[in-house]
């Protein structure tokens, strides 16, 4: 086993991965636009808290400082070409709606835009946006959570049913092995 000593960067900061890629979906100033988020998480059950990491320099970044609400959006492996598509070209530039001919689901709860294919997704209003070293954290509070029962056993995600799509780092995607174990109490 190799062993680095950080004093700046690591040589590369992957380890956490694989990790769930989500889609970010924000409006703001009339511009509709939806980017990929590797570092996302929950972050609270009571209030529900959920959190997505940006970087300044991404278009989205801006959009989500200007709007009052978000979502995120979890796709299957099936949809990985599309996904690594929309993180491929910037919506500065690019209308990504319109470039790829994406389906945009309204949402309920929030009017915020959806990606459209999901098997999960939540309508988040955004309550706080704290710096994170080069990355500012957005968090929202779940308004509204919509699911594929389908995708579902119980309350857990069925890998067996729906091969939810993991990134695992310099543009490789993959799925989970559908065999799971339940460990410890129900």
């Amino acid at each position: 086993m190799e062993f680095q000593r950080v004093e700046e960067k690591p040589r590369h900061f992957n380890h956490f991965y694989p990790a769930i890629a989500a889609v970010i979906g924000v409006e703001a100033g009339g511009r509709v636009n939806f980017m990929p988020a590797v570092w996302n998480v929950g972050l609270s059950f009571d209030p529900p808290l959920f959190g997505v990491s940006v970087s300044p320099k991404r278009f989205t970044h801006g959009l989500l400082e200007a709007a009052s609400a978000f979502s995120v959006t979890f796709h299957p492996y099936e949809q990985a070409e599309r996904v690594q598509q929309l993180g491929s070209v910037s919506g500065r530039d690019t209308d990504k709606v319109a470039a790829f001919g994406l389906e945009v689901v309204r949402g309920r709860a929030l009017d915020v835009p959806l990606l459209g294919g999901f098997y999960a997704a939540y309508e988040l209003e955004k309550t706080a946006a704290w710096p994170a070293g080069d990355h500012t954290l957005f968090v929202g509070r779940l308004r509204g959570v919509w699911e594929d029962p389908a995708a579902f056993s119980g309350e857990a995600l069925d890998p067996a049913r729906v091969r939810a799509l993991l990134y695992f780092g310099r543009y490789r995607y993959g799925y989970p092995a559908p065999e799971t174990r339940v460990l410890g109490k129900r």
